[in-house]
């Protein structure tokens, strides 16, 4: 029995039961909805009474003990949120029980030919189904009070509203494309297999769950959800029976993996342009990697704050900014040596220690006394020639070798260029697979 069919059944069930109790109660040509209502009423509670009168809702509704009692179980969905920082799923349904109670059972026609009657679901037994994995606890009741349907049968009907929150594990490795799967574990309490047997039942469109109902999340998209029959043993008891309904979801983060894809290609294309730059424009590429290096650890931080801390694994894209930040610093690095490689060797350190040597003996009165006026001219003198002639080879020797020097700058500069061109395209395609 549907949900759909088991609302038609009743909403055609009370317009039969009121049709017939004007036809039982009225008579020929006579017009008196007052008294077919008191009436229908007055048996309805006739009913009502009749089939309390002796009814212990303490145990289960079966005439031999020996036999069990088979509940059949089912969910139609309206909603469902995963909360990713506190790590539970919500699910928000109705739930679908029927069940037969023999103690129920009358014949119609002793009752003014009604055939179905709504119970207080306090008044009458309801098998104890809960939540073993809830995550409220175990003193929270998931199912609304709602009245019971029953026929004269004695097959009855119950659907209440459930509100379910489970703990569910979370793997955001692949965040912001996650996919998880949870479970919800629904049984009895008090009964073993042997006393309720729980069965899944059959819907029209899937085994156990209905999506007729179900309105779509913004954030989490149901990718699958199905409903099994698990036995639980347990040594030296009897088996327990449960349903386990499976939900499978995954986020739908579009606007994240935008972000995160369109920002850093843009950081890596202005980090790789900086190479077509002149190499003597240090003070440009400098600025560039220092900006660069600011937005992508600007970028890491608003990621990290945007991260649950569920204390899993890392996220891949988390390890894939680490990766970006080191070949962005690797590359400032090369950047330095390469610009400032022709001018930190240039200097002439010892003709420039000499000098300042002569200038300090020249400039104290009691070493300039000491040594004689003639020594010290000559020496100044002969000082004074090495630096020109040692500023004079090496200028001629940058005029001779500067052009070959400039050219292997431009080779390791392209070759720079190219490695990390496709260092960073591998990590990119790294980012957008994970994306």
């Amino acid at each position: 029995c549907s949900l759909s069919n088991c609302r038609k059944l009743t909403a055609s069930s009370l317009l039969h039961l009121t049709s017939h109790s004007r036809d039982v109660c009225r008579g020929p040509g006579e017009n008196a909805p007052d008294q077919d209502s008191f009436a229908k009423d007055n048996w309805i509670a006739r009913l009502y009474a009749d089939k309390l009168k002796g009814y212990s809702k303490g145990s289960r509704p079966v005439r031999d003990h020996t036999h069990n009692t088979t509940v059949y179980l089912a969910l139609s969905l309206n909603y469902i949120d995963l909360d990713d920082e506190r790590q539970e799923l919500s699910v928000s349904a109705w739930s679908i029980m029927t069940w037969v109670d023999e103690y129920l059972t009358w014949e119609p026609k002793n009752y003014l030919n009604i055939d179905r009657l709504h119970f207080n679901d306090e008044d009458i037994w309801m098998p104890d189904i809960t939540v073993y994995n809830s995550a409220l606890g175990s003193d929270v009741h998931p199912f609304g009070r709602v009245p019971v349907l029953a026929n004269n049968l004695g097959q009855t009907y119950w659907f209440p509203p459930t509100h379910l929150v489970v703990r569910c594990d979370l793997d955001l490795s692949k965040w912001p494309s996650d996919r998880h799967e949870c479970l919800v574990r629904m049984g009895s309490w008090t009964y073993h297999g042997e006393q309720i047997d729980i069965q899944v039942m059959p819907t029209n469109t899937s085994n156990g769950v209905m999506m007729s109902n179900f309105e779509e999340n913004n954030r989490w998209k149901l990718v699958e959800v199905s409903a099994a029959r698990a036995i639980t043993n347990l040594e030296g008891h009897d088996p327990y029976v449960e349903i386990d309904f499976t939900f499978v979801v995954q986020r739908q983060a579009s606007t994240q993996a935008t972000y995160i894809s369109q920002s850093t290609l843009a950081i890596l294309v202005v980090v790789l342009v900086s190479y077509a730059l002149p190499l003597d424009c240090f003070f440009t590429r400098l600025i560039i990697h220092l900006l660069c290096m600011g937005m992508l650890i600007s970028c890491y931080f608003t990621l990290f704050a945007s991260l649950p801390a569920n204390g899993g694994p890392i996220p891949l894209v988390v390890r894939y900014y680490s990766g970006t930040i080191i070949l962005t610093a690797i590359s400032l690095v090369c950047t330095l040596f390469l610009t400032t490689g022709g001018t930190c060797c240039s200097s002439t350190p010892t003709s420039n220690f000499g000098r300042k040597l002569v200038d300090i003996v020249g400039s104290t009165p009691g070493l300039r006394n000491v040594m004689p006026q003639q020594n010290y001219n000559h020496l100044e003198a002969e000082m004074v020639e090495e630096g020109e002639r040692t500023n004079t080879e090496s200028s001629s020797s940058q005029e001779s070798s500067g052009i070959t020097a400039l050219q292997v700058k431009r080779v390791v500069n392209c070759l720079l260029l190219i490695l990390f061109a496709i260092a960073f395209l591998l990590d990119y395609t790294v980012l957008r697979s994970i994306l």
